[in-house]
């Protein structure tokens, strides 16, 4: 299985050596500028007084017409925020299934205070129901066909092959994936600072005016959203069927082994691999090992973490790439198990840039520490493949927690006037990795599992509970606290390969006829036959000529027909072992994806019934033998199901004045509270109204 949360963003971007022609045409820039700036200074001094008044008109000039804008477009708007501030503490994935109960129980008594104060509501989603989609809706107040973001996965338009929508490298070269404005983006015209911390599908930052550190879609430093590597001295065939780089070491002790970085590209072209040689000692008795990386020496005992350690990988003579990194020594007995998480971009040296202005992760490290860059700092699959333990995940998802937990308090503390975002993902991580503890018919579901492993999703929810009570503790007079979820969550106990079903059908056909499955990336698919094909994690799209590379079915009504015809169909699948119905409602794209952006999204979206989700193998492209099949990983709750199944949820302290409330409706709220009026949010082609 190819991990989703690990597919290059493109390929593996690649790091150019070419030093010598760079050095050779930054030369020869310098000569040409240094013979105009010779022949400018001559003309000053022979003109010197003409040249000082001329210049000192202009800069009158300038000043009166730059102050007299800034006045006339600011003074509207930022007269009436001056002072305001407005905190917005974003909670992924808080479901109303859970939080309803457990504030009726008086479990949660600062959600509860915040709902007595002001008002909590259930919150409708986007459809689909993805995080990326739903915070970049959020952000902009607009859906997807307008932003650009449908799914996780994106299809190339170039070819038929996947690639994650979260972000976009172009050699050296980091590029937006979203279209249309976010409302951090308005705060230069209004001048109400902002401090954007982690919001979801922010890399490359936003400049805008105040701080940002970007989230969700922020690469490793070998390009991927994140590729750990795995040591091992157990004897295991390795495959490519990982979230990971597995290597089967030799059983010597001292081990040298070799960690692997970003690739380059040399000036003949060759692409190669950059590396970091490290060494790995076992103690006598087997209790410790201690490893050595680039001059420092760190010594973990069984299943221990270590610290943030640094890396440098060497691009060329002048040229470093930094990176940071951590080890869990998973087992020592009887083998040597040794985890390296995915390479995070060092905050205080960044390849790429990861914060607004450039210094600001810089200046976040030295303050408060080492710290994950990687927009989806969880690394769920070396969960799912054992190459993490239980307790080593858990332990570190608290850490992670806890880091961006202390990077809220710290920013509460300098925050004065303006708009503030924090985002935690940790709610969303727990409850995918966890459900399968509170769900007695979910294949994986253990009765007898440890208290603690079973208690992980009410713990979180507490542990959301203390992050609103610290915002709490923060708001003055005047303030204005909105509490958020983008959408709820529910159990994932089916999977369903929706490329097979297609096939089943008629629809997807494999060039070898008498084949029953086939395999990842469409490799076996005959495109001259093929009508539709699944990809991501619900979107169908029809074949269709002139869009697809080998399209055939024409882009009118047939097409049109073709589409009305797969979603009835769908409508009446269901699961061969239980009768249930696996899917609840099948949309037209015209029907939710509504902008310049929806021809680009699938042609039909799958809104699935509640236990059933698409398969991994879905996402990417294949069709297995078979339809349906029990959903054996730990990744065991989802949200990719019908939005009316998992709406999110809403808490502020102020009364809501509209019933029905969606994500859409908090882009327009936070620009009432920058100083827009009814004319102006009526010319910003929002799909939502203010709240309050």
């Amino acid at each position: 299985m190819v991990n989703l949360g690990y597919i290059d963003p493109g390929s593996l971007y690649t790091v150019s050596t070419g030093l010598a022609a760079m050095i050779g045409v930054a030369l020869s820039a310098l000569a040409v500028v240094a013979v105009f700036f010779r022949r400018l200074w001559e003309f000053v001094k022979r003109h010197r007084v003409i040249v000082v008044v001329v210049v000192g008109v202009a800069v009158a000039a300038g000043a009166v017409a730059l102050l007299g804008g800034r006045h006339r477009g600011r003074s509207a708007m930022a007269a009436n925020v001056s002072t305001k501030r407005m905190i917005i503490i974003a909670l992924d994935g808080l479901s109303p299934e859970i939080i309803e109960p457990m504030l009726a129980a008086g479990k949660l008594p600062n959600f509860r205070r915040l709902e007595q104060e002001g008002s909590y509501s259930r919150l409708g989603t986007t459809n689909p129901s993805e995080s990326p989609v739903a915070w970049t809706s959020f952000a902009t107040g607009r859906n997807p066909g307008k932003h650009g973001v449908y799914d996780f996965i994106r299809r190339n338009p170039a070819s038929y092959l996947p690639d994650l929508s979260l972000t976009r490298l172009e050699g050296n070269r980091s590029l937006p994936v979203r279209r249309g404005k976010a409302f951090w983006q308005y705060g230069r015209e209004t001048g109400v600072p902002m401090t954007i911390l982690a919001c979801p599908v922010t890399f490359p930052p936003d400049e805008i005016n105040g701080k940002m550190l970007s989230g969700m879609g922020v690469p490793d430093l070998l390009g991927t959203q994140g590729m750990f590597s795995y040591y091992t001295t157990a004897p295991e065939t390795v495959t490519h069927d990982t979230g990971g780089e597995v290597h089967v070491v030799p059983d010597t002790n001292p081990t040298d082994l070799e960690l692997l970085g970003p690739q380059k590209q040399g000036l003949t072209g060759k692409v190669e691999r950059l590396s970091a040689p490290f060494q790995v000692r076992v103690s006598t008795d087997r209790t410790v090992a201690t490893i050595s990386l680039q001059g420092k020496e760190l010594t973990l005992a069984d299943g221990e973490w270590s610290p943030w350690v640094e890396v440098q990988f060497k691009v060329g003579p002048m040229s470093r790439m930094h990176g940071i990194l951590q080890f869990n020594l998973v087992a020592l007995q009887p083998h040597l198990k040794l985890y390296v998480s995915p390479i995070c971009i060092d905050p205080r040296k960044p390849w790429f840039p990861i914060s607004y202005p450039g210094s600001y992760s810089k200046e976040l490290a030295d303050d408060l520490g080492l710290f994950s860059t990687r927009g989806m700092p969880f690394d769920t699959w070396a969960l799912n493949e054992g190459r993490l333990s239980e307790e080593g995940f858990r332990e570190h998802a608290v850490e992670l927690y806890d880091e961006r937990l202390k990077l809220m308090e710290h920013e509460l503390k300098r925050f004065e006037r303006g708009v503030f975002f924090c985002y935690f993902e940790y709610p969303d991580i727990v409850q995918h990795m966890y459900w399968r503890f509170i769900d007695p018919q979910h294949p994986l579901y253990e009765a007898d599992a440890p208290p603690h492993l079973k208690g992980m999703i009410e713990d979180c929810y507490r542990k959301m509970d203390h992050i609103v009570g610290v915002a709490l503790a923060s708001v003055r007079e005047g303030d204005e606290l909105i509490v958020l979820s983008d959408h709820g969550f529910t159990t994932f106990r089916r999977a369903a390969h929706v490329d097979s079903w297609l096939r089943e059908h008629g629809y997807l056909v494999l060039r070898d006829r008498g084949a029953s499955a086939g395999g990842p990336l469409f490799q076996d698919v005959d495109w001259s036959k093929t009508r539709a094909y699944a990809l991501g994690f619900g979107g169908i799209y029809i074949n269709t000529r002139g869009r697809e590379p080998e399209g055939f079915v024409p882009p009118d009504e047939t097409r049109e027909e073709l589409k009305r015809e797969i979603a009835e169909k769908l409508k009446g699948w269901v699961d061969p072992e239980t009768g249930a119905p696996i899917v609840r409602t099948v949309y037209l794209n015209q029907d939710i994806f509504k902008g310049p952006e929806a021809h680009l999204a699938p042609d039909l979206y799958i809104g699935f019934s509640n236990g059933y989700g698409a398969s991994w193998q879905t996402a990417l492209g294949a069709s297995p033998k078979g339809l349906v099949e029990d959903n054996l990983k730990k990744w065991g709750g989802t949200h990719l199901v019908d939005p009316s199944l998992v709406p999110g949820v809403l808490f502020c302290n102020r009364r809501l004045t509209v019933s029905n409330p969606t994500l859409y409706d908090l882009a327009p709220t936070i620009l009432r509270f920058m100083g827009f009026d009814e004319k102006r949010l009526s010319t910003e082609d929002l799909d939502g109204r203010p709240l309050f």
